[in-house]
């Protein structure tokens, strides 16, 4: 197994994919290409000039509105990174789908003859979706419930503001809308680390009534009254942090006596109802399900990001992955940390020296205690390590 990664901010075609593509020796298994700041026809260029060049077997990517590369996040200029892997042995299966495809998936027999894979095989998905037009809520409640084993990491395109404006790639192909993918079966593991940048507050509560996205009731105490009390008791700062945005965090395991990072799903708080005194948050929530509210800002997400990479180093006992995929929410980057390659930095840190690219996105997918989501806000990371020789190792 084998990857190689490169990055380059120069704007003329040639010099892009001569930088990309000096050297290399070919072919490849698998590409992701991610561009930022170029127009449609000047991204397509890049890809038919790039595609001249290299034989990859499968190449898919997106046009973003920034790139990361091995030791380097761009932000709002042109830039373009490349990653490459040689995955011998490993079943890669290209796809596309969109929103009316999807729609008509009723089945798991359906999604079986879509997809040309079964759960049996534990299909890992990579997924490069569009913002508009397609529903990706819809799309991760199926693939949670027919391959449940089944970890899906991406980003959606950030290139555009407005639907059909962003370039979906997949090998010789441009697409608008709905999404590019690939799923991995065979000799290999990709782990995943998914960085929320929240940090709790308060103690955790049982949701005692609740309908919807609607919570009335937490230990059988009016919701405003709870949040009013942990309001109270927080850190000065936690009180300035909350009056911007709160949050709160669904346990994904209501049978753990202690919770720690990655037990919570994150989801906005997105207004409260004066005259019952519930809480609206941006998800289903349902009665006997732990919740615990959360802020964030550029030191909780820093430190997140931190413990959860330190954590997978000790659990890989300091084996390096061989590559690294990297979703970081447009909302990271510069304009949070107030620094540049903040992600990446940590990342190498822990784990490198690692091959990695990514970029900036509209929304991130990754799992928490094993369902997948759509997050924002988030850095959501693919790690690729050779499979196992301890054949009683999961990834």
């Amino acid at each position: 197994m084998e990857f190689i990664s490169r990055i380059t901010t120069q704007t003329d075609c040639d010099k892009i994919v001569q930088e990309l593509t000096e050297g290399l020796a070919q072919p490849f298994d698998l590409g992701f290409l991610f561009i930022s700041s170029f127009s449609k026809t000047s991204t397509e260029e890049i890809l038919e000039h790039l595609n001249r060049r290299l034989k990859i077997k499968n190449l898919l990517g997106c046009t973003c509105a920034g790139i990361i590369g091995t030791q380097m996040e761009v932000e709002r200029r042109p830039a373009t990174s490349l990653i490459l892997a040689r995955l011998p042995g490993v079943k890669i299966v290209p796809f596309t789908i969109n929103q009316v495809q999807l729609e008509q998936l009723n089945s798991p027999e359906g999604w079986f003859n879509f997809l040309e894979v079964y759960p049996t095989e534990k299909p890992i998905f990579l997924i490069l979706p569009d913002p508009f037009q397609f529903d990706m809520n819809r799309f991760l409640h199926n693939i949670n419930k027919i391959y449940p084993d089944s970890a899906v990491v991406g980003g959606l395109a950030s290139g555009a503001y407005q639907p059909l404006e962003n370039t979906l790639f997949l090998n010789q192909k441009h697409y608008e809308e709905g999404m590019v993918g690939v799923f991995l079966t065979g000799p290999l593991r990709v782990e995943t680390i998914v960085s929320q940048g929240c940090r709790p507050i308060g103690e955790t509560y049982i949701v005692t009534k609740a309908e919807g996205n609607l919570i009335y009731e937490l230990a059988g105490k009016p919701f405003v009254e709870v949040l009013q009390s942990v309001l109270y008791k927080a850190l000065p700062k936690d009180k300035l942090l909350a009056q911007d945005a709160l949050f709160v965090g669904i346990a994904m395991n209501e049978y753990r006596h202690e919770y720690k990072r990655g037990d919570f799903l994150i989801r906005g708080l997105i207004g409260i109802d004066r005259t019952t005194g519930a809480g609206a948050i941006a998800d289903y929530i349902k009665p006997g399900q732990t919740i615990q509210f959360h802020v964030r800002d550029a030191d909780a997400a820093t430190e997140d990001l931190n413990e959860l990479l330190i954590a997978q180093q000790e659990k890989k006992n300091k084996e390096k992955p061989k590559g690294a995929l990297v979703f970081s929410c447009n909302g990271r980057g510069e304009g949070l940390f107030r620094q540049p390659n903040h992600d990446i930095q940590i990342i190498q840190k822990y784990l490198g020296p690692v091959p990695a690219a990514g970029f900036f996105c509209a929304g991130e997918v990754g799992p928490v205690c094993k369902s997948n989501f759509l997050h924002g806000f988030t850095s959501s990371i693919a790690l690729f390590y050779p499979e196992s020789k301890n054949p009683s190792e999961k990834s």
